[in-house]
């Protein structure tokens, strides 16, 4: 009856999850994740000829995509599956972690702590707010879906930690499971490798100089400790195995410390990054329903908040789960804050994994404290004793409900849709773009109209081969492209130097049309014999 009735939960939350990600429009990042996923599942299994973002996600969403494609074909609505498949999985495994052993408890006290810590963490998460919250956390792979290794492994850690017998083999296994994770991500070892190896490095040391135990009883920590920090090694290594058998190369990631001046931007954009994961950013908000959504969803903040306080609070005394799930929380915020990859509040990618590792805390710290606290007040009246049930259920229905509005809205178009059935139907199946539009065409059209990018890096036209793009598709040998398409703002601003470059390198174009905020040339030769 549970696998059954988890079952039922699984497929109404992955569609409503499915239909709330329509409401956001893909665009050439998922689109890029797709068809390099679509490359893999027609054999060119290492990628071999790709230069990935400086995130690859080869180990994460790409086999997902790849198993979504292998149905579905190529399209876009391929990333929104995928996303809802996603965020199902991080709910699900939420629920699981922060219930625990208390699942497994003998008694009805026992299953009833399991329950309501598996309903806090998933509550939490259930409805994400439409808008950015949506784009973040429902849309292209960006950082949401680390978290789906990273829960899988805490739940191992979490298992040996209770149980002799899985104590011997969970260290080799979040060795393995934190490398495959950092190699789609290498967020994963920030967040993953780093908090688990430095809190079992002090617990060890606790343990220690305390002497209340035999070093034996540490022995579970240390070896942890050791496999996270192998796991950071071994990622390293299969990465440049990958590209030495001539598979993926990736992108440096552009980062570094932020400035003085960038202190106070970097604080405003974190913490409303921070309550746009939770549903609870006010900001621009309209007064009215959005409003009331925002403030229903501050229950969930202020139970995350409650959670952290008490991990502070009992942090050297507390379970090693906790620990680390603390650790990993401050770290991403404080890497966050500290960074320059702040830049709107499309960055609170960077920090995803707090939604899930704050939610699992909540569940874990308080469901204890909240079913005890009716039976504390035995002398208050029976309408006291059931408000905090009451209450929760009465908020675990707001979510529902909010969930269930988020899923009804109507879908959104895929970028340069548009354009995709204006190419399709004048004929114009083989071209050149900016990258905005180029990925995202080939996949809406499921690669019936192909739209490579290229860009103006100094003063010269070239091949974006060095941004999720293949080297191959820019051979004039074996590929053919006689338009470019360009476009105004708002995702044009790079677009408007392309066409001169070419006119310079190919001559004037034989046709030039307007469409919407695209300028389509079309030239009567390859122009990928001109780029050289």
């Amino acid at each position: 009856m549970w696998v059954a009735a988890c079952a039922v939960v699984a497929v109404g939350l992955f569609t409503a999850y499915l239909f709330q990600s329509r409401t956001q429009a893909v665009n050439a990042d998922g689109a890029s994740n797709a068809l390099q996923a679509w490359d893999m599942l027609h054999g060119n299994v290492l990628l071999h000829g790709w230069r990935v973002s400086d995130v690859s996600f080869y180990t994460t969403e790409l086999p997902e995509y790849a198993l979504v494609e292998a149905v579905r074909g190529l399209g876009s609505d391929v990333v929104h599956v995928c996303a809802a498949v996603t965020y199902t999985l991080l709910v699900f495994l939420a629920g699981w972690l922060a219930a625990g052993s208390a699942k497994g408890r003998q008694g009805l006290h026992g299953a009833r702590e399991g329950i309501t810590r598996a309903l806090i963490a998933a509550g939490i998460m259930l409805a994400p707010s439409l808008g950015d919250a949506s784009y973040t956390l429902l849309l292209s792979p960006d950082h949401t879906g680390t978290a789906v290794p990273l829960l899988v492994t805490w739940i191992l850690v979490d298992r040996g930690a209770g149980t002799e017998r899985w104590r011997r083999c969970v260290p080799f296994a979040v060795c393995l499971l934190l490398a495959v994770a950092a190699v789609g991500d290498p967020l994963a070892a920030v967040i993953g490798a780093v908090p688990l190896a430095a809190v079992c490095a002090m617990r060890v040391a606790q343990g220690l100089a305390q002497r209340r135990e035999p070093f034996r009883d540490r022995a579970y920590e240390l070896s942890l400790a050791v496999a996270a920090l192998l796991s950071v090694g071994l990622a390293y290594g299969m990465v440049h195995l990958i590209a030495a058998a001539g598979g993926w190369t990736s992108t440096a990631v552009r980062t570094g410390v932020a400035s003085g001046s960038m202190a106070g931007r970097n604080g405003s954009l974190g913490f409303r990054g921070v309550l746009e994961l939770f549903g609870a950013d006010f900001f621009d908000l309209q007064p009215g329903r959005e409003v009331v959504f925002a403030t229903v969803h501050l229950a969930g903040v202020a139970l995350v908040a409650w959670g952290l306080w008490l991990a502070v609070r009992r942090f050297f005394g507390g379970e090693l789960l906790a620990q680390v799930l603390l650790v990993a929380i401050v770290v991403n915020l404080a890497a966050y804050l500290a960074g320059t990859q702040v830049q709107d509040i499309h960055s609170t990618r960077e920090i995803a994994a707090v939604l899930p590792f704050g939610a699992v805390l909540a569940g874990r710290l308080l469901a204890g404290r909240l079913l005890a606290a009716p039976l504390l007040a035995r002398r208050a009246p029976a309408a006291v004793k059931v408000a905090i049930p009451v209450t929760g259920l009465a908020l675990l229905a707001s979510y529902a409900a909010m969930l269930g509005f988020g899923a009804s809205q109507p879908a959104t178009p895929a970028d340069n849709a548009d354009l995709t059935a204006w190419l399709a139907g004048h004929g114009l199946t083989r071209g050149l773009g900016g990258y905005w539009q180029a990925n995202g065409v080939t996949v809406d059209s499921g690669n019936s109209v192909t739209v490579r990018s290229v860009v103006v890096n100094e003063n010269r036209l070239m091949p974006e081969a060095y941004w999720e793009a293949k080297q191959e598709w820019f051979e004039p040998s074996s590929n053919y492209a006689n338009f470019l398409v360009t476009a105004s703002a708002p995702q044009g601003e790079s677009d408007s130097a392309l066409e001169s470059h070419l006119a310079a390198l190919a001559g004037r174009p034989a046709h030039v049309y307007e469409f919407g905020r695209y300028t389509i040339a079309v030239w009567d030769r390859n122009l990928l014999t001109a780029l050289g």
